[in-house]
């Protein structure tokens, strides 16, 4: 199972040292997930002087689709991997609604990490309005058809690195809502099948899910078929609540 922790926009250094020490004690916990944190780029080079001899994977929030030059604001792939990233995540519904990214922008974010060997999680999703109109799976499929436009550049056979489809319906980010287990296991069934069928691959693409993930209800959520891992906000700063959900992976 992948677990992936995404911090947004909290901790400082002395709290994040705190939560790191309390997961590499447990480290006996990471023998069968794979486990990766991502704090803001701020924390980056910190974290990663913690976790470095530890089983706890790096990962940063978002990259740029720039290589460098006057680019103001921005973070390079280059510069999130000489941080010790190994991960980034693109996409997030935070990102497209407060930054207007859009799918066009994530392709071209991915064509710059992948090939360089970063483990990418593309996030997806759909809002309340999509959800009670049904039509919630063509919203998906257009945002997995432009996010992953570039597909066909990418070089699956002499890399180790992985492509990640991270499934976050909006209205359940931080609400408290989580979607049913037949919602879970409609959506990710449907996005696995369609990158199958719509780019003519035989990759298996791990499909994890994001919203409202806690310690209560991860153990029922990774039952679910077609779910391999999750991805975490709030529960993940708090490191017994991070724990349990990581126990209950295995």
């Amino acid at each position: 199972m992948i677990i992936a922790a995404n911090w947004k926009m909290n901790c400082l250094k002395k709290e994040s040292t705190i939560l790191v020490n309390e997961l590499i004690k447990a480290e006996n916990l990471f023998k069968t997930s794979e486990v990766i944190i991502f704090p803001s780029f701020s924390l980056l080079s910190h974290v990663y002087s913690k976790i470095h001899s530890s089983n706890i994977k790096l990962g940063a929030q978002d990259c740029s689709f720039f290589d460098h030059g006057a680019f103001t604001g921005q973070v390079s792939v280059e510069m999130i991997i000489d941080a010790g990233c190994e991960y980034v995540i693109l996409g997030h519904s935070e990102r497209r609604i407060i930054c207007n990214e859009t799918s066009e922008d994530i392709s071209k974010k991915l064509l710059k990490s992948f090939p360089l060997g970063l483990n990418t999680i593309i996030c997806i999703g759909e809002n309340l309005q999509d959800r009670e109109d049904k039509t919630y799976l063509s919203v998906l499929k257009n945002q997995i058809k432009l996010s992953l436009s570039n597909f066909d550049k990418l070089d699956f056979n002499f890399s180790n690195n992985k492509l990640i489809i991270a499934y976050e319906p909006i209205w359940a980010i931080g609400t408290g809502k989580v979607a049913t287990e037949q919602n879970i296991n409609e959506v990710h069934g449907f996005i696995k099948s369609f990158i199958k069928d719509y780019f003519k691959t035989k990759i298996n693409i791990p499909v994890i899910y994001g919203g409202s993930v806690n310690e209560d209800n991860s153990k029922d959520i990774f039952k679910i078929d077609n779910v391999d891992g999750v991805l975490i906000g709030g529960a993940s700063l708090k490191s017994r609540s991070f724990l349990k959900i990581i126990e209950n992976s295995t």
